[in-house]
């Protein structure tokens, strides 16, 4: 039976030696199903509203705006869902089949956070044990939360920002969107922490391609563009990639 892990230290695998199909090769598991985010086996049947992402069915709840970066032939390297002033970044990675990797990444987020002369701050939160960290910058404080959830074959990282970061109660539509997160694993074996790969639907990925070829024929570099939908407006915080840790 898998049941996500958020407490025990699990030893990190070689980097890049073992494949998360593979990892357990011929062991068979009972898998309970999960309560959120959901794996695809146990995806309930419900009517809401999600945007095929390829791995993810991400749902987009009323007020909440969504915001993919990606290419010109709308593979995605970043999901940013808004509300108000608070923002959720979403990440997911292949997993190990029975172990999860949560406590791993934290503590080497905490690292990294903390050689950028921030703080963090473990905190029994909405999602488990929780990271909150805190960068000095020009213009203040810069506050995130690291959230985790191991499933079966996959890791979510979360990663609030705004007003969220530092008020559980900020903004619910952004921890309902994360609740009703559908994960399609799939079956290729794939290392360990790669992330699963995310692609537009086609429309947007059409609308994605015409706005990079006419910055381009306009004389521009750029060979990503950032692709929006869902009725909130930008809001005020920080964009900047969270850090990761190394693989």
């Amino acid at each position: 039976m898998f049941k996500r892990r958020r407490g025990s230290k699990k030893q990190r695998p070689a980097e890049g030696a073992v494949l998360d199909s593979l990892a357990e090769s011929g062991d068979t598991y009972e898998r309970e199903a999960t309560e959120g985010p959901y794996d695809a086996a146990d995806a309930p049947e419900d009517d809401i509203r999600r945007i095929d992402l390829g791995a993810i069915r991400l749902p987009v709840p009323k007020g909440v705006g969504f915001q993919a970066q990606t290419d010109a032939k709308g593979n995605i390297s970043q999901v940013l869902l808004t509300t108000g002033a608070s923002a959720l970044q979403l990440l997911v990675r292949a997993a190990p089949r029975s172990e999860g990797i949560w406590p791993e990444i934290r503590e080497e987020l905490a690292a990294t956070v903390k050689g950028q002369g921030g703080e963090t701050e473990e905190v029994e939160g909405r999602w488990g044990t929780e990271l909150i960290a805190k960068v000095a910058t020009k213009k203040g404080v810069n506050s995130v939360r690291f959230c985790g959830v191991d499933g079966p074959r996959w890791f979510v990282q979360a990663t609030f920002q705004g007003q969220r970061a530092l008020d559980e109660d900020a903004a619910p539509e952004l921890d309902e969107a994360l609740t009703n997160l559908v994960i399609d694993r799939g079956g290729i074996a794939m290392p360990v922490r790669e992330p699963l790969p995310l692609k537009l639907p086609p429309k947007m990925a059409e609308e994605a391609a015409a706005r990079i070829a006419q910055r381009k024929a306009e004389g521009g570099d750029g060979s990503r563009a950032i692709i929006a939908a869902g009725d909130t407006p930008r809001p005020q915080v920080r964009r900047k990639p969270s850090p990761r840790p190394k693989r």
